[in-house]
């Protein structure tokens, strides 16, 4: 079996598979842009760290990579373009799984999924209320299932053809695999301490989310 493709991370140099990197690239009018599902030209690759970001931003790496001369982006612009790329690439990924029916939407249909353990991932909408998804929440910790919030209602109704949602659960490994793989590209935020805050998940499966510090996978 071959193996996968690495990439240096311009940040801090790690190299790691190119797959659980971020690839940024220069766009037409001197700026950079993101690609999560890779392109054509030359590119240059950032762990999903906010570390890492600030790193090549404060060392100006975008340019002396690229070989082209790039209007420095700020990190928390930088960040925010990764957030977009990746929820308009979840809600795509979403999209194709309602068409498969390896989706369920709405509070009583993605309970029920969690009880019988058909739910490979969990999405809680960004602005649901507490009380409307509490339960899912506690199930989801019980029974190990990946539990998001990503996207609002709207979008995430939008996302498998229907009025707003509080959430939606994937009951396909595959495409929860895959959603899970783009989540893991947003830029990991440093909590107080310098810990970088971060999930463990298997993506083919189930994990209960869990935090930790000091991986060299991250470091």
């Amino acid at each position: 079996m071959a193996s996968a493709p690495l990439r240096s991370c311009i940040g801090c140099r790690t190299v790691r598979p190119k797959a659980e990197l971020v690839r940024v690239h220069a766009a037409q009018g001197g700026v950079v842009a993101v690609d999560l599902d890779g392109g054509p030209g030359r590119g240059a690759y950032l762990c999903p760290r906010r570390a890492c970001v600030e790193q090549a931003v404060r060392r100006g790496e975008f340019s002396r990579h690229l070989k082209v001369a790039l209007t420095s982006p700020g990190v928390d612009a930088l960040q925010e373009l990764i957030q977009e790329r990746a929820s308009r690439k979840v809600v795509s990924l979403l999209g194709l799984a309602r068409r498969a029916r390896k989706v369920v939407s709405g509070s009583g249909a993605v309970e029920s999924a969690v009880k019988r353990h058909s739910a490979r991932l969990v999405l809680i909408a960004a602005d649901a209320s507490s009380r409307s998804v509490g339960t899912i929440r506690a199930l989801t910790a019980r029974s190990g299932i990946a539990c998001h919030t990503r996207l609002a209602k709207e979008e995430l109704g939008a996302a498998v053809g229907g009025a707003p949602r509080s959430c939606v659960a994937v009951i396909d490994p595959h495409v929860a695999a895959a959603v899970l793989s783009v989540l893991a590209k947003i830029p990991a935020e440093t909590e107080a301490g310098g810990s970088p805050r971060v999930e463990a998940i298997d993506p083919t499966s189930r994990a209960a989310p869990r935090r930790f510090g000091g991986d060299p996978a991250w470091e």
